[in-house]
């Protein structure tokens, strides 16, 4: 139960900070790092910032859970770009 709470009181936070901070820093640093087709015309706050406040109070609350998945993902990626770098090298497109 206090684990519950802590992460919806650090939910509660971050989601208030994002929401605060929206259109000074976030939108823009989220419209430089974005790609086109992930931008839209309408205002993702409301997308972005509960988002970015789960992902935030779960690392609060479980931060090596958090760590070993960032690892694992980046693990994965970096194979999947190996394999594929491996792929192209050996294939001829003429």
């Amino acid at each position: 139960m206090t684990v519950t709470l802590i992460w919806l009181v650090a939910f509660g936070v971050i989601l208030y900070l994002c929401l605060r901070s929206w259109a000074g820093t976030l939108e823009p640093f989220l419209d430089g790092k974005l790609p086109r087709q992930l931008q839209s015309d309408r205002d993702d706050r409301w997308i972005w910032s509960p988002a970015i406040a789960v992902l935030g109070a779960t690392f609060i609350v479980r931060p090596i859970e958090m760590l070993m998945t960032l690892i694992v993902l980046a693990l994965v990626l970096w194979l999947g770009k190996w394999l594929v770098c491996l792929g192209m090298s050996r294939v001829k497109l003429h």
